[in-house]
């Protein structure tokens, strides 16, 4: 994949390259990548997510709640 970078972009990299955080401008595009999912999309920000969705889906009628007994299925006998 290339990507041409222009304008501020193109300026923060050259900055990173030339302050050492980087060997090259593909190397600080993935360290601020990275950086960015770890601000972003950590796992507890995924889950919480997750379940804001799930939660949302049963409340419009998207997806229904199992019991114990139903989501065991046979299996059910072994929960008393």
């Amino acid at each position: 994949m290339n990507i041409d970078f222009r304008g501020k972009t193109k300026q923060i990299l050259e900055s990173m390259v030339e302050e050492g955080y980087a060997n090259t401008q593909s190397e600080a595009a993935r360290l601020a990548i990275v950086q960015f999912g770890e601000e972003h999309f950590n796992e507890a920000e995924l889950v919480n997510r997750k379940l804001d969705k799930l939660n949302k889906d049963i409340d419009e009628g998207k997806s229904k709640l199992l019991t114990p007994e139903e989501a065991l299925g046979k299996y059910a006998k072994f929960l008393k």
